[in-house]
């Protein structure tokens, strides 16, 4: 009975993310403009739980049905729509990188690992961004890693190393993307408070193209303009068990922003949700870590299905750009785990789930997708296939 008590305060934490949707609004619709506004066109909203193989879904639906008394959102998602494998070997080997993953999903061709929107050779790639932005079609993206990172840059930038984050960085302010949140303030801000060793203060020369560039709750709660550039970490965002909420924002809190922005525009959106952490925790073997990321990113899920709720034109996709440790709850030569043993997934020292590794593995992950043309999704595809099924509903 011990356990039970020294792991209800952060089950609670678990519970409200899991089961909380809607519980952070910066306006109610009729407060501004904006609210209210459907999209006239299709739309599609791409989850991408960066490392969210099987067995950490597995693992997570398990922990909220049995310890929290809540089914995920994506399992919901997958019951009203269609559930399909996606392979993700890189152009150079079985195992990728998300560099080279997230290029596949964002541009339809494969790469070498390391590389971002381009070709192995260096030619560049257009994306789902470009196609979209060309269309008048709304676009952003919204992580918990620095925006600068592998998965997000891959929508917003080409360069030959995803280690580019200061170019990477100068692509985003010049990009046609009117939502951009996550961490990686670090990359734009010149050395008195960042990195960028030429000087350059890309957070000004991203207010003068037109973006609110904010840093914080406050900031992002008395947001009212059209393009918005939240920076809310030096790098990556901390992980949502450490997350100070009464300065950062959630995954979840994020995505339903940027949901009431992108969906006023008449010819439709296209937004991409990462859920970057799950692939850190799971580099570290944290069990912990990598639960609390899938559910804040199951959160978000949750929030975009409501939006999808008053607009039937929103498909959306959920999916992963590799698997990273393959996690699974295991017996042993002492026989097998009982549900109270569920409790250890919260704690520091989890004996009941073993890792196959510390870095990412070549299994199949798969795909959710719910709304206008879910069945598109179904089966087992290459990642390169998400790209030309989002174009087909998006008619890129």
């Amino acid at each position: 009975m011990k356990r039970y008590v020294r792991f209800a305060l952060l089950g609670a934490l678990l519970l409200a993310i899991a089961c909380g949707p809607g519980r952070f609004r910066t306006h109610d619709v009729g407060e501004v403009s904006r609210g209210g506004t459907q999209t006239q066109h299709h739309s599609v909203v791409l989850f991408i739980g960066d490392g969210m193989g099987i067995g950490i879904i597995s693992i997570g639906k398990m922990y909220s049905e049995v310890s929290l008394g809540a089914e995920l959102n994506m399992t919901e998602l997958a019951s009203s729509g269609t559930v399909g494998y996606v392979t993700t070997h890189s152009k150079t080997g079985p195992v990728t990188d998300s560099a080279a993953s997230g290029t596949a999903i964002a541009t339809g061709s494969k790469t070498a690992n390391g590389v971002v929107g381009m070709t192995e050779d260096g030619d560049f790639l257009d994306n789902l961004f470009e196609l979209a932005a060309r269309q008048g079609i709304a676009v952003g993206v919204v992580t918990t890693t620095s925006v600068t990172d592998a998965t997000p840059a891959s929508f917003l930038a080409h360069v030959p190393a995803r280690e580019m984050h200061p170019e990477i960085a100068e692509q985003i302010v010049e990009s046609d993307a009117q939502i951009v949140m996550g961490g990686g303030y670090w990359y734009f801000l010149p050395p008195d408070s960042g990195m960028r060793d030429n000087g350059v203060n890309l957070v000004e020369i991203a207010r003068q193209k037109g973006f609110d560039v904010v840093f914080d709750r406050e900031g992002l709660e008395s947001f009212r303009g059209e393009r918005l550039l939240g920076l809310f970490a030096r790098e990556s965002m901390p992980f949502e068990r450490s997350r100070l909420e009464q300065e950062i924002p959630s995954l979840g809190e994020m995505t339903e922003i940027a949901l009431d922005v992108l969906r006023q525009d008449p010819d439709g959106f296209l937004l991409v949700v990462e859920g970057g952490r799950i692939d850190h925790a799971e580099h570290d073997n944290s069990i912990s870590d990598a639960l609390g990321e899938l559910l804040a990113f199951d959160d978000a899920i949750g929030r975009a299905m409501q939006v999808q709720a008053e607009d039937s034109l929103i498909t959306i996709v959920v999916t992963a750009d590799h698997d990273c440790g393959g996690p699974g709850i295991t017996g042993d030569e002492y026989g097998y785990p009982g549900y109270d043993d569920l409790e250890s997934l919260v704690s520091e020292q989890c004996p009941i789930v073993q890792w196959i590794s510390g870095y990412h593995i070549g299994t199949m992950v798969p795909v959710l997708a719910s709304g206008p043309d879910h069945e598109l999704f179904g089966g087992i595809l290459d990642n390169t296939d998400i790209n030309h099924r989002i174009r087909s509903i998006l008619g890129l």
